[in-house]
């Protein structure tokens, strides 16, 4: 009974540390406010235009990253290697951030924005696929 209040306890606090605060960052950037003008779909090719579509796919695939971290941490079953899963998950979000940065931080502009979701992109693609293969998905 004792180990089960732990987990119940523990549990909202487990899951609410994957949130990154780098999809509602993001989301928010002024730029973001002509989105709804655009179809990614069909673009013409400018920088503010790939720069939001870029933004908008990052967005999708940072929920996603949450859908597939709440699996993982749902099949875990120790409570030690749930604590290790989470100091882990929270390390890679620092990282893939930081990483981001330093692949953009040459460019100036919407380029930098570019660059700099471009790879928070291609990390987040690569860090689910990590985690699907830990569920077996």
């Amino acid at each position: 009974m004792k180990h089960l209040l732990i987990i119940l306890f523990c549990t909202p606090i487990l899951l609410k540390s994957q949130i990154s605060t780098d999809g509602e960052r993001l989301s928010k950037m002024e730029y973001m406010k002509l989105s709804s003008k655009i179809n990614c779909d069909s673009t013409t090719g400018s920088n503010l235009e790939h720069k939001i579509c870029l933004n908008l796919n990052f967005q999708k695939l940072d929920s996603t990253l949450n859908s597939s971290y709440i699996k993982v941490l749902n099949v875990i079953e120790s409570d030690s290697l749930k604590t290790l899963f989470v100091q882990g998950q929270k390390q890679w979000l620092k990282n893939r951030h930081t990483q981001s940065v330093i692949r953009s931080e040459i460019y100036r502009g919407h380029l930098l924005g570019i660059k700099y979701l471009s790879f928070m992109v291609l990390t987040t693609q690569n860090r689910i696929e990590e985690l699907k293969s830990l569920t077996l998905d």
